[in-house]
């Protein structure tokens, strides 16, 4: 195989040397060769008999819903499977005329042969990959400093802009749709959405012949999954192999060549994408009104910075008791800010959030007294980081369940709310470790709701999940709307959250441009519009007479209708 090209735009991927053989940069092709996995945890059986072949120049794709043993799959391929795991079957690895047994090379041999040179993985739940104290360009840089140490590189660079390191890394980030500005950051001032193409930049940085990657669209907006599918199928389009795990239907016909759907640990179809792929989603409920002087979780004018860095505009927002309003945007617009804030996990820089009944000073974290913070129930887009990993999913939930309800049968409780979410008493059993990503943000809506919360705020509950999964759990976030509660659904995507199309009372969409997501402000019931300053202030002086920019417009979508605001002009 010859070298591999990227330029700024996604076709610039590009496989050369055909009939000349391989130059000084060159790799060699891989293959995997996977019989009869098997994996078990005690007596659970999460892999039963998995057969796969990938192959160069293809995109296969494992699919099925949140539990189905996917990831597990990528596990037992990188050695990173929980400890007393059972695994049976071989992974053989073809690359320059050897083979190796993937699941049982030894621990040395793959950490310093094979990892991200030969197999390069994009894991799910990419924001606890990264190093916490280093910007993420600097992350970059080290891992491609070591994984390029001891063997010449595979130039990937535009012809015209040279092949540093520092230019391929550029090269590569900005086919995978990440901002410059990004490189400067920390995982923390990053979203979900964010980090998740930033670990696929990690996984590709070295250019490995093999691709491992774990839910690589979780989180991300649908311009932003075009983007990742396109720079996956011209990686394996330049002879590459690429293995992509997912739960998206719509994102596996668009990249895959052949598709694996697994359910309960076996393979129940395999094959071409028009052969495999159905549509399976079933409806949802119908939207039901709310009293408009319902109680209310109020965010008047609230603001945010992170590194001196303005994130949120000035924001108005109510969550009415009984009704579910869907909050939707792209990636990295200040959504997860804006949850957190109403969730009161952090006090804003501007503004007030205020409970229905207190009277004072607005308070959050630790300043709050428990009586006051089990009253808003929280779901961070990132379980992994969001669970003590020492405790099983049963203490998970069992823990905020003795809180809100001493005296009752806690066990009792914790089994049925684990059912409602669709999680079998086994998995209560396991830490986080043991479970699937699905499975575990599934445990964090049932730690949430263990607390009879007034308010819930999920933030990408849905991420995870498969459409069936995803509409059974936005089943139980209806009921728990009737039964009067409020909730705020965050989601990066209308489309691509089925739920907020039509089990919403009110969908906000964030502007699209983050530029102008400063001058607008979004209040129940009306779409965004812009905080007007005062009449002879420095900033209506500064802003007389400036054009508006081209932005698309912000919207908010109601039950039957959709409204445009005007475009609100840069400031």
């Amino acid at each position: 195989m010859g070298d591999t090209t990227a330029t700024g735009s996604l076709s610039g991927l590009r496989h050369h040397g055909s009939g000349a053989g391989p130059g000084p940069h060159a790799h060699a092709s891989a293959s995997v060769r996977v019989r009869g996995l098997t994996v078990a945890h005690g007596d659970a059986v999460v892999l039963d008999g998995l057969d796969l072949d990938l192959v160069p120049g293809t995109t296969h794709v494992v699919l099925g819903a949140s539990g189905a043993g996917k990831s597990t799959v990528v596990a037992a391929l990188t050695g990173t499977l929980p400890r007393g795991a059972r695994v049976e079957g071989v992974a053989v690895l073809e690359t320059d005329g050897t083979a190796v047994d993937l699941l049982r090379v030894p621990r040395r041999v793959r950490r310093r042969r094979l990892a991200g040179r030969v197999v390069g993985t994009a894991p799910q739940g990419a924001g606890g990959a990264f190093t916490p104290t280093m910007t993420v360009g600097a992350h970059l840089r080290e891992v491609q400093r070591v994984a390029g140490r001891g063997r010449p590189r595979l130039g990937v660079a535009h012809p015209h802009l040279g092949t540093s390191p520092r230019q391929q890394l550029v090269e590569l980030a900005h086919a995978a749709g990440v901002e410059p500005a990004w490189l400067r950051r920390h995982p923390h001032e990053l979203s979900g959405g964010q980090l998740s193409r930033l670990g696929l930049v990690a996984a590709m940085v070295d250019h490995p012949p093999v691709l491992l990657a774990d839910e690589p669209t979780a989180g991300l907006d649908a311009e932003a999954t075009r983007t990742v599918g396109a720079l996956l199928a011209a990686y394996a389009a330049a002879g590459h192999t690429v293995l992509v795990i997912t739960h998206d239907d719509a994102f596996a016909r668009q990249i895959a060549h052949v598709v694996t759907r697994v359910a309960r640990g076996r393979v129940v179809a395999q094959g071409a994408p028009e052969d495999v792929l159905v549509d399976t989603a079933p409806a949802l409920r119908p939207v039901r009104t709310v009293a408009a002087d319902a109680p209310a979780l109020v965010a008047s004018a609230i603001t945010a910075r992170r590194g001196g860095r303005p994130v949120l505009a000035p924001t108005d927002l109510a969550v009415r008791r009984g009704e579910v309003v869907g909050l939707t945007g792209p990636s990295g617009v200040g959504k997860s800010t804006l949850a957190a804030l109403l969730a009161r996990l952090d006090p804003p820089d501007g503004g007030q959030v205020a409970l229905p009944g207190v009277a004072g000073a607005p308070r959050a974290g630790f300043d709050l007294p428990p009586t006051e913070r089990r009253r808003v129930g929280w779901v961070s887009q990132h379980p992994h980081l969001a669970v003590d990993p020492r405790l099983t999913l049963r203490r998970t939930i069992e823990l905020p369940t003795r809180l809100a309800a001493p005296g009752t049968d806690v066990a009792a409780r914790v089994t049925a709310l684990a059912q409602r979410l669709g999680l079998g008493t086994a998995l209560l059993d396991r830490r986080p470790h043991e479970v699937s990503g699905g499975e575990l943000q599934r445990a964090c809506v049932a730690r949430a709701l263990a607390l009879a919360p007034e308010f819930l705020v999920l933030d990408e509950v849905t991420s995870m999940l498969d459409a069936r999964t995803a509409t059974d759990v936005l089943h139980v976030v209806a009921d728990e709307a009737t039964a009067g509660a409020g909730v705020l659904l965050v989601g990066h995507d209308v489309a691509a959250c089925v739920p907020c199309a039509t089990a919403c009372s009110r969908c906000a969409r964030a502007p699209t441009a983050p530029s102008c997501a400063r001058c607008t402000t979004t209040t129940p019931g009306s779409a965004p519009v812009r905080r007007q300053p005062s009449a002879g202030s420095r900033r209506s002086r500064r802003d007389a007479g400036r054009p508006r920019c081209g932005a698309p417009r912000a919207t908010t979508q109601h039950a039957g209708h959709t409204r445009k605001a005007p475009s609100p002009p840069c400031t």
